[in-house]
């Protein structure tokens, strides 16, 4: 568990800058930062129904469900991108994603999938589903096409470069999104079965969640999910995870962090800090179940100090809060 207490918690966003996950709260329209030096904080701007989120070119875009509409946050609020046809039981749109230049959009009461260009502008629009509510947008290095989550048809699509697309898995009751591996497995949520599942693999990654709603990767290809009905943000470890620091470290003169590892069942590969801001470190790989840094001197009421811990696997990073 990474978080907790949170208001209906509902799609992520992990971001590679710093390692922080971004939480939308379709309770009350927060978007949660988590796995920065505080551990968790409240961006100021409010979403109502706060779904999908994407970044591209340094925005942070955000599908409010509630106006039916993708909005772009900016320094003092937010800003209208697209604008969709509201239906009246109020489920509107839900995940986006972000690729190739483009926002993708299912304009889920409708059964349509739009690529969108920063200005609002529709380029693309890919007809012939029943509730699109998820998709996943090929990253660099990813290899299979961008994969679209149907709701309603029970089944994840892919979509084909030239237009068109095709069923990839059936019987999935209610999935609500989808990603894939770099080793291409396609993996789902089932909200109403309690279920994160690999469709590649036919198991079961994780059971008795309770509606699972939000899914995604971090640095390391761990699965990051949360659980709506119980305000959780869970990480499902497959390779190594960084464990989280108290939110502030009373430190001594010359102490040193210790930042604990948790290694998924079977992971035996070495790691290493590859970069530390405010702290010193040795970059000796290890296979310990633990990294060591010593944070530089803090003349400040608090410092930040930012880890940067590479495997084959990836890339894990994590702050922390410190002062002397």
């Amino acid at each position: 568990m990474l978080a907790s207490r949170l208001n209906v918690p509902d799609d992520l966003l992990y971001v590679d800058a710093d390692g922080t996950i971004l939480v939308g709260e379709h309770g009350d329209g927060h978007i949660v930062v988590v796995g920065g030096p505080s551990g968790l904080t409240r961006l100021p701007q409010i979403v109502p129904e706060a779904e999908g989120i994407a970044q591209m070119n340094g925005v942070t875009y955000i599908a409010d469900q509630l106006h039916a509409r993708v909005v772009a946050l900016t320094a003092t609020g937010v800003r209208s991108v697209i604008q969709l046809q509201p239906v009246p039981s109020g489920e509107n749109l839900d995940g986006i994603g972000a690729g190739g230049g483009l926002l993708w959009i299912p304009d889920s009461p409708h059964g349509t999938v739009l690529a969108v260009d920063q200005s609002g502008r529709v380029v693309k629009r890919e007809t012939g589903f029943s509730r699109p509510a998820g998709i996943w947008t090929n990253p660099t290095g990813h290899g299979g096409p961008y994969l679209v989550a149907d709701e309603n048809a029970s089944a994840v699509f892919a979509l084909q470069n030239a237009g068109g697309h095709y069923v990839l898995a059936g019987n999935l009751p209610g999935v609500d999104d989808v990603i894939s591996t770099s080793g291409g497995h396609v993996l789902v949520i089932l909200p109403g079965q309690g279920r994160l599942y690999d469709v590649t693999g036919r198991a079961n990654l994780a059971t008795g969640l309770r509606n699972p709603q939000g899914l995604g990767f971090d640095g390391t290809e761990n699965v990051l999910v949360t659980e709506s009905d119980s305000g959780r943000l869970d990480r499902v470890v497959r390779t190594f995870a960084l464990e989280p620091t108290a939110s502030i470290q009373k430190l001594a003169p010359d102490q040193t962090v210790c930042l604990g590892i948790l290694r998924a069942p079977g992971y035996k590969d070495q790691v290493a800090i590859e970069q530390a801001v405010n702290a010193d470190y040795d970059a000796a790989a290890t296979l310990q179940d633990r990294v060591e840094v010593r944070p530089v001197r803090c003349f400040l009421p608090v410092c930040v100090a930012s880890v940067t811990v590479r495997s084959p696997a990836g890339i894990q990073m994590t702050q922390f809060a410190y002062r002397d």
